[in-house]
């Protein structure tokens, strides 16, 4: 009976083999920038810039888009710094609110276009997040980050398409977040950009399935960045328990991580234990035979661990209501 039941065993897991690998889409894998246009939202700071900054060292001609100019001319003159080659490659900004409409996205990239070739590569990095509790979140800010985190990849995202497809070659890189696969204590404003920006990325990926242009989804988790620092004046204590949990990450490494794994082709670009648990367990991304064979068989004590780890988040979540009605109303 055991021999049995371990011939059964081979059996499905050879037959499972042999179906991925006839099935599984082969990916086109980018192995140089050299003279490639990449465009990068959110590039004046934080892992844009670093982003940018590690596709100059790869030898791309880059445009970084952003609304502060100062911040933009400052960035420019560091990417130049770390060029593979300052004489021949192009290095340029573009100020621009991709909140804006789509009309004054579509004339900026095709300018960026128009003024060193078209775009190999588009960054959607620009983002923001404003953390509380959803009852005491402002009306404004709530559209806001839906406007920058959402339209603000969705439209820029609109634009390259054609040309990509047209040419049969290219790369769309989504930064989203950690937040967009697990709801965490006041990041609920936030999670919906991010969580919006998943649902584009991972439907976007089954339109270009048997094209050569290629997805990347980030999730990046706490970094350390001009914009983290703003995050954490408006964030609740509990919210800094718990994101706190997974470290804090210098923007150098995860904007070099991202380019890098754009480049292999990787669907999801993850960062730590936390990203490689969350995103075996969550996500869609179907990339290799040993891949999808790990995900079969580690699913059970993936779960264990994420059980666990979520019922230390509901712990702080408790005890900061209990410690907050114990202030309201102290017992005399």
């Amino acid at each position: 009976m055991f021999l049995y039941i371990v011939l059964i065993i081979i059996t499905v897991v050879a037959l499972t083999v042999y179906f991925l690998n006839s099935s599984l889409d082969k990916k086109v894998v980018y192995r140089s920038l050299q003279n490639r246009h990449i465009v990068i939202t959110g590039g004046s700071s934080g892992i844009g810039k670093s982003s940018a900054i590690e596709a100059a060292k790869l030898g791309a001609n880059v445009t970084i888009i952003g609304r502060d100019e100062r911040k933009l001319k400052s960035a420019v003159e560091e990417i130049i710094a770390e060029c593979m080659n300052r004489n021949e490659q192009k290095i340029q900004y573009a100020t621009l609110d991709v909140t804006s409409s789509y009309d004054k996205i579509e004339k900026c990239l095709a300018a960026a276009e128009t003024d060193i070739g078209p775009i190999f590569m588009l960054v959607n990095c620009a983002g923001t997040c404003i953390c509380g509790q959803f009852e005491n979140m402002k009306i404004e800010d709530i559209k806001m980050m839906v406007d920058l985190n959402y339209f603000g990849s969705a439209y820029p995202t609109k634009y390259v398409l054609k040309g990509m497809k047209e040419r049969d070659e290219g790369i769309i890189v989504f930064v989203s977040s950690e937040a967009a696969f697990i709801g965490i204590y006041g990041y609920t404003a936030y999670s919906a950009g991010k969580w919006a920006v998943r649902g584009l990325a991972e439907a976007l990926m089954m339109e270009l399935l048997g094209t050569g242009v290629r997805l990347t989804l980030a999730f990046p988790p706490d970094t350390d960045t001009p914009g983290f620092e703003k995050e954490e004046l408006t964030k609740p204590n509990e919210t800094k328990l718990i994101s706190g949990s997974g470290g804090l990450h210098s923007p150098e490494k995860i904007g070099k991580k991202i380019i890098h794994d754009a480049l292999v082709g990787k669907t999801y670009s993850v960062f730590g234990f936390s990203g490689q648990v969350l995103s075996l367990l969550n996500g869609l991304s179907i990339e290799s035979t040993s891949q999808v064979l790990m995900q079969v068989f580690t699913m059970g004590i993936l779960r264990a661990i994420l059980v666990s780890i979520i019922l230390s988040f509901h712990k702080i979540v408790k005890d900061g209501l209990l410690a907050r009605r114990k202030e309201k109303n102290p017992v005399k």
